[in-house]
């Protein structure tokens, strides 16, 4: 029951990308492929509409989660400090397993799967200091970063590499931190992006175990104007509709947006200005780490933690098979779950998306979604019902100096290994269906007791709107919200342990806009 169709063909069609932008029109189907998404979200807690939407936690939140370090002026510069450990813990998975792992952790805090988000401006000179309580020796190494120097304690810095061992055989990808030793990282954030950071030691065996995380550097020197926001291309309505200033965004409206806009990347045609393609919503920013286990690597690992000698790749006696698949750490149904959800101590990062309907005059930006692959394959993921527009591949803008746009709307989105790509997502109520102002879906809607209901099913196939449900059913919507289903296409990923409808699966929420909240006195919580 989802619109998959690609307005003009484009984005998937084998043609080369074009110089315009297309946007993809959604229509709001009734049921939008929810009603059948049934109990899997058991492990949380139940909502009803009826529920206060308040969060049950201090400190949950949604979206991507920054760890800002320490900063201090030094000569005009900012210097961005972050202090992580090398650490192991557990986590667990919806199927009531508990894996241990590796991973990185902000020092003084709690063991963690993925790293802390380290969020910093171009510009910043980041001094990453990495102490080591893992048996093995081990290092941080930051792909896309350019030179990248090293120091032991007070040591003077030197250029960051390969680390060559006995005889002359590589050792490892960059400079180490001995068994409870520390080693310190510094380089400039020159450019803007989406980037991951990992062990450069074993990484075969030490990423694999979870010594990875993500690295988001915004551009510096910009701001937003109302200009800016009337210029974001917009080409998803009707005939001469080319900007959201055609689209209908009044000067006013572009005002207010400017306030909560965000950039992610500069413009390559015009210096000091953001890209009309990469300006977003900043409280709707996501971020999507793909990853993988395979427990049979972990045990081995968990059982030769003693023995130092035998935690290398190659002493693992088996052959490598994940079969836990992970968006931020979680498998299907913990990824709703808010950040710091409780009840996963080590797994601090949701993956679940928030979105309200497009809309000229109160929601004219777009949300971003960060995503980096950590596993030893590619990751084809998958939004349902709507394209994302991929603006960027490794931390670059598909753009050019001369103006040439290669960004492209996506059905799927590849997400190499070691490789990272933003995209921005947009939601478009085109029909606008509504029980209340004649705009009704034209179909005979069935009696209740003919329907077959899941618990993300309000009652009702009208956004905003809930409805009377069938004795016993119990209903996780709360404010009539739509989800769309967004997970790896190939199959086998969105299982844990092979049991399906799990592993690399989350949800986009599309919420009811504000006045639909505010007039029938609804709370979405986020």
């Amino acid at each position: 029951m989802n619109d998959e169709t690609s307005r003009n063909g484009v984005g998937m069609n084998g043609q080369p990308p074009n110089h315009g932008r297309h946007r993809r029109i959604t229509r709001r189907v009734a049921w939008l492929g929810v009603a059948g998404v049934c109990a899997t979200w058991a492990a949380l807690v139940p909502v009803s509409a009826s529920q206060p939407a308040t969060a049950a936690f201090a400190g949950e939140s949604e979206g991507l989660q920054c760890t800002d370090g320490t900063t201090s002026d030094v000569a005009g510069v900012t210097h961005r400090g972050f202090d992580i450990t090398a650490t192991d813990g557990y986590t667990s998975e919806p199927d009531g397993n508990a894996i241990y792992d590796w991973g990185y952790s902000n020092s003084g805090g709690a063991f963690q799967l993925p790293g802390p988000v380290l969020c910093a401006q171009q510009g910043d000179v980041l001094e990453i200091h990495l102490h080591n309580a893992l048996p093995v020796a081990t290092s941080i190494q930051f792909p896309g970063q350019t030179d990248v120097q090293y120091s032991y304690n007070a040591s003077p810095l030197a250029p960051d590499g390969p680390v060559a061992g006995a005889g002359g055989a590589l050792a490892s990808l960059v400079h180490e931190a001995p068994p409870n030793g520390d080693v310190t990282y510094t380089f400039a954030a020159a450019a803007p992006g989406t980037y991951l950071y990992q062990s450069g030691s074993d990484p075969q065996l030490q990423v694999q175990m979870g010594l990875f995380g993500a690295l988001v550097v915004r551009p510096g020197g910009i701001s937003i104007t109302a200009d800016d926001i009337l210029a974001i291309p917009n080409d998803g309505g009707p005939t001469g509709v080319r900007s959201n200033a055609d689209a209908g965004v009044t000067e006013a409206a572009a005002i207010a947006a400017a306030a909560t806009a965000r950039c992610a990347y500069p413009s390559p045609t015009a210096p000091g200005k953001c890209d009309p393609l990469a300006i977003y919503d900043g409280s709707r920013e996501n971020l999507l780490v793909l990853s993988e286990i395979d427990p049979g690597v972990h045990s081995y690992a968990e059982q030769h933690r003693g023995t130092a000698a035998d935690l290398h790749w190659n002493a693992y006696p088996g052959a490598y098979e994940a079969h836990y698949f992970m968006i931020n750490g979680r498998s299907m149904p913990d990824t709703l779950a808010p950040n710091n959800a409780p009840w996963l101590p080590s797994q601090p990062y949701g993956a679940m998306a928030h979105v309200q309907p497009w809309d000229a005059l109160t929601n004219p930006l777009d949300a971003l979604l960060r995503y980096v692959g950590v596993g030893v394959t590619g990751y084809d993921f998958h939004p349902h019902s709507n394209h994302e527009h991929v603006i960027a591949e490794d931390a670059v803008l598909m753009k050019g100096a001369t103006g040439n746009d290669n960004t492209e709307e996506k059905f799927n989105i590849m997400v190499g290994s070691g490789s990272t790509v933003d995209a921005t997502f947009r939601w478009t109520n085109e029909v606008g269906y509504s029980d209340t102002d004649g705009k009704r879906v034209p179909v005979a809607w069935p009696q209740g007791l003919n329907l077959s209901e899941g618990d993300f099913w309000s009652g009702s196939p009208y956004l905003g709107e809930s409805g009377t449900l069938n004795p016993g059913i119990l209903t996780k919507t709360q404010c009539g919200e739509y989800y769309h289903v967004a997970h790896s296409h190939d199959l086998t990923q969105a299982t844990n342990y092979g049991i399906t409808f799990g592993g690399m699966l989350t949800l986009i929420k599309v919420e009811p806009p504000d006045e639909v909240q505010n007039a029938l006195h609804l709370d979405c919580n986020g």
